[in-house]
Formats: structure tokens, C-alpha cells, sequence
């Protein structure tokens, strides 16, 4: 074998790609650990705050609704390049963090979460843009899968720092206070974070002229899996501790123990996940991490034995990081660089939409059948998602930067969907 098709063989991350992994490392980080402070801090900012369980649900909904004006950084990411959108919703993300510890009051919590809710989506859908665009095509669903494994680093600080709020009432406003920290990267990221290279001024296509133009074959399967996989995964896992503590009398700290530990063995899957998209394609992984997420929820929630419960959370993490890459480099893959951005920012509204109609499904059946038999039948969506899957063309290895047409109905290597 010659030394070039050595190489070709075995893609390797080039400098380039180095950097860009690194500083959206950062930016997932910092993000992940800002993003889930309101989750984390939930029982104690609803007693500093003086709201019932009720109204903080009711917030919660609210932040979760506005957060759907994260689609105008996207918006923009396509007209005016990727970088300053990045830098702007990261920048606002933080200071929303930082009101939301010094300003007392439940009004400027709502606000200040809506802002860090926002941005936080902003980054979700555009950073996974950049790290498409920038990456070596080959290890694009790894590089997602880093970005994705640095988020959850960024998450499980917060929880390693949550007995901070205990010290007394007003301690969780420390844990927002921290993330402005993170304010101390973006002269870094100023000078570092470059703009796409696939991005090139262009005049708009409004998204739903782009639609008609034949995106729509493409566009809607996928936000039909984003809407029907956060539809089932949002009431299961935030469901869990109930189960546990409530449902199966669980100590507190037993629960939370198991939970810990076998959800933080199965992010695996972020690295699993990258490298079977990047060596078998986006579509078998994606309906691989889909099966392997459905037979873990539905297992959590139907077995009481402890060590079943163990290897269901595993395998239900192990599905949903495994999905994270695969389906992110699908979804960044099969659309046009000028409306790349903003397909993604929808489709990442659509989950955020599946979310709140899986919440609004549980508060009318778990009552009446209970949660597991509620979770079984979320989960048929899942099933639907395969299907929709498997309809998509196969993105392995495209080039979103320089590559050529092909022919109408072209399934590997290249689709008219990535040229600009």
C-alpha cells in the first residue's frame, strides 16, 4: 500500500481541526455547565423564590417556549457568517447566568433563564454547524461526539458543585455566579475561532422558499425524528428520580449514585457513536443508538430489580450520546451551506416542541395508566423514527466545503444538498 493511500485510509485530525475541537470544547463546557444550572438548582431556587411546584413548572414552560427565538442567531450564522453569532449567543449566555445570581427576584430569573435558554439553543445548532463545515470530513461524527462529551463534562460539574447551594437559602445563586468564568475565554475565542470555511456571502433564501425549492424531502423527516426523540427522552429522563425514590422507594443517595454512575459509563456513546458513524455510516448508527436508547427506557421504567435498572440506565445513555453525533453530522450534512444554520436551528425547535408535547402527554396519562405504560407508548415515536431514518440518503464522508455535483438521487460521497 502506498503512503497515500495509507493516509487515505486513516483520516487523522489535521492542526486545524485540533483547534476547532478545542475551542468548541470550551464553548460546550462552559455551556453545559451553565445550561443546566436551572434544572440542578430547582429546588432550592424555588424556595428562595417563594413559587409553588405548580408556577415553577409553569416558568419552566415559559423558558423552555421563548427559547425558540434561538433560531435568529441561526438566521443570521447564514447571512453573516457562523463565527460572530457563536460569539455573541456564548457572550449573552453568560451574562444571562450572572444576572440571574445577582438580580433577586422570580420576573428576572425568568428573563435571565430565557436569554441563557436561548443561547443555549443558538450554540447547540451553530456550533454543531462549524464543527461540521471545519472538520475532516471522515472523523466529522467524532469531532460532534467530543463536542458533545465536553457538554457533559460541563454538566456533571454542576452536579459535583451542587452541595454549594446547600449552605444556606440564597447559596444556589453562587453556581449561576460561576459560569460568568467562563466570560474569561471569549478574548481566546475572539482570536482563535475563525469562520467556516464551507461559509461564503450570498444573498438570503428565506427558509421556506428554500423548502419549496425540494429541502422539505429532507427537512421534515428530520425534524420529525428530533421532535418524536425528545418526545419519548424528555419525560424519561427527567422522570427517573420519581421512579426511583417515589415508585421503588430508593434512598435519595442510592438513586442518585446508580444514576451517576452508570449514565456517566454510557456517554461512551458520544465516542462510540462518532466513530461508527464515521466508519459505517450516519443512518445504521442512528437507528442502532434509536433501538439501543428505546430498549433502555422502556426497561428502566418496566423492571424494579437493581441491577436491571443499572444496565437499562447504561444502555438508555448509551443510545441517546450515540445519537448525538451520528444524527448531528446527518442533519448538518443534508442541507446547503446558505440555509445550514437555519435548518438546524429548527430542527432543534422541533425537539424543544417534542419535549413540551411529551410533558403535556405525561400530565394527561400518567395518571390515569401510570408512568411506565406512559414512557411504552412515548416510545413509539421511536419506532416511527427509525423508519424516517432509514429514508434518508447515507452522508459518510461528504465534503461540505468542495464537493462536486452529482447526480440527482446520489448517496455517497457527495449530495447536491451540500453545495452552496
Amino acid at each position: 500500500m502506498t503512503a497515500s493511500a495509507t493516509a487515505h485510509a486513516r483520516p487523522h485530525f489535521s492542526t486545524s481541526d485540533r483547534r476547532v475541537i478545542f475551542l468548541t470544547a470550551i464553548i460546550a463546557f462552559v455551556a453545559g455547565y451553565a445550561g443546566s444550572q436551572m434544572a440542578h438548582t430547582l429546588p432550592f431556587a424555588r424556595n428562595a423564590l417563594g413559587l409553588t411546584e405548580g408556577q415553577m413548572s409553569a416558568l419552566f414552560a415559559i423558558v423552555r417556549a421563548v427559547s425558540l427565538a434561538g433560531v435568529a442567531f441561526a438566521i443570521v450564522a447564514d447571512t453573516k457568517g457562523r463565527r460572530r453569532p457563536i460569539l455573541a449567543s456564548y457572550t449573552l449566555l453568560l451574562l444571562g447566568s450572572l444576572a440571574t445570581a445577582l438580580i433577586p427576584s422570580s420576573a428576572a430569573y425568568a428573563v435571565s433563564q430565557s436569554l441563557v435558554r436561548v443561547c443555549l439553543v443558538a450554540l447547540a445548532a451553530l456550533t454543531l454547524v462549524l464543527i461540521a463545515e471545519q472538520v475532516e470530513p471522515r472523523l466529522r461524527a467524532l469531532a460532534i461526539g467530543l463536542f458533545g462529551l465536553a457538554g457533559s463534562l460541563g454538566v456533571g460539574l454542576g452536579l459535583l458543585l451542587l452541595p454549594i447551594a446547600e449552605r444556606n437559602d440564597n447559596a444556589w445563586r453562587v453556581l449561576f455566579g460561576l459560569a460568568a468564568l467562563g466570560l474569561l475565554f471569549v478574548p481566546l475565542l475572539s482570536r482563535f475561532l475563525g469562520e467556516s470555511r464551507a461559509f461564503v456571502p450570498a444573498p438570503r433564501i428565506p427558509f421556506l422558499k428554500a423548502l419549496g425549492m425540494g429541502l422539505s424531502k429532507h427537512f421534515w423527516p428530520l425534524a420529525a425524528v428530533s421532535f418524536f426523540v425528545a418526545a419519548f427522552s424528555s419525560p424519561a429522563f427527567d422522570f427517573v428520580l420519581e421512579r426511583m425514590i417515589h415508585d421503588l422507594s430508593w434512598d435519595t443517595g442510592a438513586a442518585r449514585f446508580l444514576l451517576i454512575v452508570f449514565s456517566g459509563i454510557g456517554t461512551v456513546g458520544l465516542l462510540i457513536g462518532g466513530r461508527a458513524a464515521d466508519t459505517y455510516g450516519r443512518r445504521p448508527t442512528t437507528v442502532a443508538a434509536l433501538t439501543l436508547g428505546g430498549i433502555g427506557g422502556i426497561g428502566f421504567y418496566m423492571l424494579e430489580n437493581g441491577w436491571f435498572l443499572a444496565a437499562a440506565i447504561f444502555l438508555a445513555t448509551l443510545g441517546a450520546t450515540m445519537l448525538t453525533p451520528s444524527f448531528g453530522a446527518h442533519r448538518s450534512e443534508l442541507f446547503p451551506t446558505r440555509v445550514r444554520a437555519t435548518a438546524n436551528a429548527w430542527i432543534t425547535n422541533a425537539a424543544i416542541l417534542g419535549s413540551i408535547s411529551g410533558f403535556g402527554i405525561g400530565a394527561v396519562l400518567i395518571d390515569r395508566i401510570g408512568l411506565p405504560l406512559t414512557v411504552t407508548l412515548l416510545s413509539v415515536g421511536l419506532v416511527a423514527s427509525i423508519f424516517l431514518v432509514l429514508r434518508l440518503p447515507e452522508t459518510r464522508a461528504m465534503d461540505l466545503v468542495r464537493a462536486p455535483k452529482a447526480p440527482s438521487g446520489a448517496t455517497t460521497g457527495t449530495n447536491p444538498a451540500a453545495h452552496s
